[in-house]
């Protein structure tokens, strides 16, 4: 694959993720007529946040995935359009957990009016299908044959990352599917420690010495 075609699909790859961003954008619906309209949609602020840092978690792998694979060949092409795909799908559920998530933390913004339960399994398979695909483009970065040994452990490292992620998606939906199913959301408050743990061990370095 080319330079050129490259920079074509990281662009649209870019743009894509920018869509998605403004999906979530506050006050979605139109800019507000009065006050109490603009009270409501300030409101939606935490809701927002939450739904950016998401999606910038998984468009920031992208670029650090493309650093360690370089130009890449069609399995490339094709796991970076399936991640594209997944995340223009997967912002309808995200932005229905940005709001549940915002009332439960905040008490402010819209909520979400229906099961939780199965807004947490409905959002856990699309936030599981993501970061397989993630862990599956850095499993396709060790395909380069220019990366070095520190390479080569980063992008281990980050499957693993993106694996603990999808497993934590996993745990998440069975427990949505049990009768303790409005809790499934607090198992992703288990990520920063899990993710420290392994981050921590794992040796990023590939056994050379940090400049």
């Amino acid at each position: 694959m080319s330079a050129g075609s490259t920079g074509r699909i990281d662009a649209f790859t870019d743009s894509a993720f920018a869509f998605a961003v403004t999906l979530l954008v506050i006050g979605g619906a139109g800019a507000p007529a009065d006050f109490n309209g603009l009270r409501a949609a300030l409101a939606e602020i935490p809701a927002f946040a939450f739904g950016f840092a998401v999606v910038v978690m998984f468009w920031f792998a992208h670029v650090r995935w493309r650093r360690l694979r370089g130009e890449g060949d069609m399995r490339s092409l094709l796991l970076t359009l399936l991640l594209v795909f997944l995340v223009l799908i997967y912002i309808q559920p995200l932005r229905a957990m940005a709001a549940a998530t915002a009332i439960f933390a905040t008490g402010q913004g819209g909520g979400f009016r229906g099961s939780l339960a199965g807004l947490f399994a409905v959002y856990g398979t699309g936030f599981v299908a993501m970061s397989l695909t993630t862990a599956a483009l850095f499993a396709d970065a060790l395909r380069n044959p220019a990366l070095d040994a520190r390479g080569r452990a980063q992008a281990k490292g980050d499957i693993g990352v993106w694996l603990i992620l999808a497993a934590t998606g996993i745990v998440s939906i069975l427990i949505s599917m049990t009768r303790f199913g409005v809790f499934a959301a607090m198992v992703y408050s288990t990520l920063p420690l899990t993710i420290w743990l392994y981050s921590s061990r794992h040796d990023w370095t590939g056994g050379q010495a940090e400049e």
